[in-house]
Order: structure tokens, then sequence, then C-alpha cells
């Protein structure tokens, strides 16, 4: 049984062209993905650990957001437990809720400025286990608080006293405080310097090894993706173009993931960064045909013409490509 998957997921938006015409805005179109995070337990604190990447406006956020069903798709399903959710009222999507948490790349923002620590750690206790007395709350928040680096005598301050990547901490405090199967992480690295951003993913890996949670990060930061995932999903234009092992990136075949792996900065330094030609396309007017065929270097005459289908190449390997 998967624990999560969607089927031809797609999000449009719409907005108003004139009196009587309305311009549809496609973000995510015709994307499946599985979530398996069963068959990953006892296999390492990285097994069940999948990083979605792509360029900015290539529809991850809004994929992670159908995922965690904080919007519902457009077209196609989603399943949690071979249970349909994708249409389900938010007052029936409680037990998913308890084990599928989002951190949001905007911290501050998430965090409601008038509450102290202590009541924005209580509500996700208060919401999910009601019967929980004040007492087990506060040894719960006083546990999660110290193994996410923050200091209980911070129970009475309010988040504007908190640095940026305490702010982080909180939200992840707050994330995994009710132990969910799944953390959706959306950008958290970003906006951080490196140290910062290292102890946040050594963190992750330190509180999957305790609690057996499993990330979904949502990045364009592939050193992060590479040292917290083993699978790489890459999206381009709303879909998703390649699916391989975090361990095999050198193998990538799709010509922007092979773009995306060469525009990363070396260690030694002699980067040679490549730049792609162009601009994304326009999500109200795709090009007919390989949306990324515009700006690719190796298109033939068919990727103008023909929309590629998802292919598996390998066992772990898959790619819409004509290349292929």
């Amino acid at each position: 049984m998967t624990f999560l998957s969607g089927r031809n997921l797609g999000k449009s938006y719409f907005t108003s062209k004139g009196l009587w015409h309305k311009e549809e805005i496609r973000a995510v179109y015709d994307v499946s993905l599985d979530l398996d995070l069963e068959n990953a337990r006892g296999a390492g604190s990285r097994s069940g650990n999948t990083g979605l990447v792509g360029e900015s406006g290539s529809g991850k956020s809004t994929l992670a957001r159908l995922i965690s069903r904080l919007e519902k798709p457009t077209t196609g399903s989603l399943r949690f437990k071979d249970e349909a959710i994708g249409d389900l009222p938010e007052k029936m999507l409680l037990p998913f809720r308890r084990q599928v948490q989002v951190i949001f790349q905007d911290a501050a923002a998430s965090l409601n400025p008038r509450h102290t620590v202590e009541k924005i750690l209580s509500e996700p206790l208060r919401n999910f286990f009601p019967g929980m007395k004040r007492k087990e709350r506060l040894e719960r928040i006083t546990e999660i608080m110290g193994q996410v680096g923050l200091s209980p005598d911070h129970f009475e301050r309010f988040p504007h006293e908190f640095s940026g990547g305490q702010k982080r901490r909180l939200a992840i405090a707050r994330a995994v405080i009710i132990n969910p199967d799944l953390l959706i992480c959306d950008e958290v690295t970003s906006g951080l310097d490196v140290s910062l951003q290292g102890q946040l993913l050594n963190l992750f890996l330190e509180l999957g090894d305790r609690f057996g949670v499993h990330y979904l990060l949502v990045s364009h930061d592939l050193p992060a993706v590479r040292y917290l995932c083993r699978r790489v999903l890459v999206m381009y234009a709303g879909r998703i173009v390649e699916d391989f092992p975090a361990a095999e990136m050198a193998a990538s075949i799709h010509p922007y993931t092979r773009a995306l792996l060469e525009s990363e900065p070396s260690l030694d330094g002699s980067f040679s960064p490549r730049f792609l030609p162009g601009e994304p396309p326009d999500p109200s007017a795709y090009p007919t045909g390989c949306p990324f065929h515009p700006r690719c270097s190796e298109k033939k005459a068919v990727c103008s013409e023909q929309a590629p289908i998802f292919k598996k190449v390998a066992d772990n390997h898959g790619t819409a490509c004509h290349l292929t």
C-alpha cells in the first residue's frame, strides 16, 4: 500500500482577460507520482526522502500544495493509503493532517505573531490530541524544543524575538511535535547562510532517525537534495521530466536536468556555469510538443511536434524526453 500517490494531477488558475474571456494558467499538468514510505522504513535515514527540484516557476510549490491538500487539484486523483482525498472536505482530512505536515519557506509568515512559543507548539497537540493534559503538553513541548536546538526558557517569547534560523527551527518543532510520517519542506534552506543550511539538514536527518519521519524537500539547491534525499524528481513547466536516484545524478538523461547540474558550483573553484538560453515558457501558452524544446540544444524535429511520454529507462530511472 503506497503511503501517498497522485495520478494525472493538474492545477489551473484562471485570470480575467476582458468581460467574457478567461485565461487558463496551468501551474501543474498531468503529474503522477508515488511516495512509498513503508518500503523505506528501516532502510536508512535518507531512504524515504524525495527531492523536488526545478527553476522558479516550474510548479514545485504548487505541486507541494496539492500533495499536502492545501489546495484541491483541478484534474487527477490524490490517494492517501488507498483512500481518495482529492475532494474530501477539510473536516474529514484530520487523519491525513496528522501524518502529513508542511514547513513553509517563509517561516516568519507561518507563525502567528500574537502567540507565544508555548501557544504555537500547544496548538497542534490540542488539535490532534485533545485528551492530552497541560502537564503532558508542556513536557512534550520542552522535549521537542531541546531536540530542534531551542531553549525551553523561550516559552514566553514571541516569533519576532527570534532570528531567521530560530524561526525555521520553531516551524520545524511545530511540524514534528505530533510525530508525522511525512514532512513537506518548501525551500526551507533558502535565505540562510551555508552553515545554517548544514545545521538544518543535519537536524532533519537526526529527526528522521529519532522519529522515523520522511521528507519531500522542495528546493532548487541541488547539494541539499543530494545530501538529504534518496530520490530526485525534476520539474519543468508544471511537469515531471525526470525521476532518478540522487546518488546517480551524473547519469541524468534529460537535457534540462543536465543543465541544472552544470549550473551547480564546484568545490575546487573550477566552476564554469552553463546558462540556459531563453526563459521558462508562459504557463498560459505552453509551446506545442515538448515544453523544453525552445531552449534545448539537442532538440529534434519531433520535439516541437509531439509531447514526450514519461517512460522508464531503468529500474529506478524514468524520463520524458524524445532523446531516449
